[in-house]
């Protein structure tokens, strides 16, 4: 049950229709998982300082990945090369204005339908 929450300085108005379907469809076949477990929320509007890239003035986004199952350096590097290039295609975000974290949640941290996923069948 992968959740992405990307944070942007970019506009809502900015933010192409299709980009939050279109980047789970892309983060299923990265993390090799169903779309259907797919969740992709999209927080314009940001405030958003980097030290990395301080006099940045365009845009830049922030995004963190929840997932249930041991992360892995090769998906994380995958998962980073290719969400990297989609925001980039689709949101003109460069690589260089683009930071991810990717955080493991155990199937007792995630609740969905009233439950919690290990409770689930």
């Amino acid at each position: 049950m992968p959740i992405l929450h990307i944070y942007t300085t970019l506009a809502r108005s900015q933010i192409p229709a299709r980009f939050a379907a279109n980047t789970a469809q892309l983060l299923g076949k990265v993390l090799n998982k169903p779309i259907k477990a797919m969740s992709v929320c999209v927080n314009c509007d940001q405030i958003i300082y980097s030290g990395l890239n301080p006099e940045c003035g365009g845009p830049f986004s922030l995004a963190t990945l929840r997932n249930i199952g041991k992360p892995s350096a090769a998906v994380n590097r995958t998962a980073t090369e290719e969400l990297s290039k989609h925001f980039e295609r689709e949101l003109g975000i460069k690589a260089v204005d683009s930071k991810f974290v990717f955080v493991e949640i155990t199937a007792d941290e995630l609740g969905l339908r009233g439950q919690l996923r290990s409770d689930l069948v």
